[in-house]
């Protein structure tokens, strides 16, 4: 009945639309946002001292580890859409452990909790940053700028035009030169100041 009523290009418009603000804003962009924002309040924007990891922190960064393995099979499989609910899973994961570690709640009474809230959300969302890269490569080249690393994360894409006998076509094409990446989770050092933090999305409408 919707497909009928709007037709086939007001759907995809509204599903474009809803997938941008539930899945890039609210929860990839939501997490980056808070983590670096608190990072910048609680500590002046440089990255803290954790101290000791607890259990809940160790197993939050092996939960990323072990979902970077499984978002590697799913792109090497050409599974695009299971790539993307893999990350998704991964990032509410994140969202998850900071609900529940508060890390804006300790701040008041042991900034010592916050600051090894705040690191292991940290090296998670940097782990999360290599897993979106291969579709989200332009944001992921943002946040990784913002956490304070340098080059080219993913390489260039470009656009390029040849010209046949009869006809001329576009391809995107890509260059891995310079590219600084690996799959792998880095460490964001401790006492390295981060840039100011810039939101990664933007809320659409219709």
């Amino acid at each position: 009945d919707l497909v009928r009523s709007r037709g086939l290009g007001d759907v995809y418009k509204r599903q474009y639309v809803d997938r941008n603000n539930t899945e890039l804003v609210s929860n990839w962009g939501n997490l980056v946002n808070r983590v670096l924002n608190m990072t910048n309040r609680y500590f002046k924007g440089v990255v803290p001292d954790p101290g000791q990891l607890t259990n809940q922190d160790e197993a939050l960064l092996a939960a990323l580890d072990a979902g970077l393995e499984n978002v590697s099979a799913l792109y090497d499989a050409c599974k695009f859409r299971a790539a993307v609910q893999e990350n998704l899973r991964l990032s509410s994961l994140v969202n998850q452990y900071l609900e529940e570690t508060s890390p804006w709640t300790t701040a008041k009474t042991d900034l010592t909790a916050t600051a090894r809230s705040l690191y292991t959300a940290l090296q998670a969302i940097n782990a999360l940053k290599i897993a979106w890269a291969p579709i989200l490569p332009f944001t992921s080249q943002a946040l990784h700028e913002m956490l304070g690393e340098a080059g080219s994360l993913f390489g260039t894409q470009k656009v390029e035009t040849y010209q046949e006998s009869s006809r001329s076509h576009v391809a995107l094409t890509y260059d891995s030169a310079g590219a600084v990446g690996e799959w792998a989770r880095a460490e964001i050092p401790v006492g390295r100041q981060l840039p100011k933090p810039k939101p990664l999305f933007k809320k659409l409408d219709d």
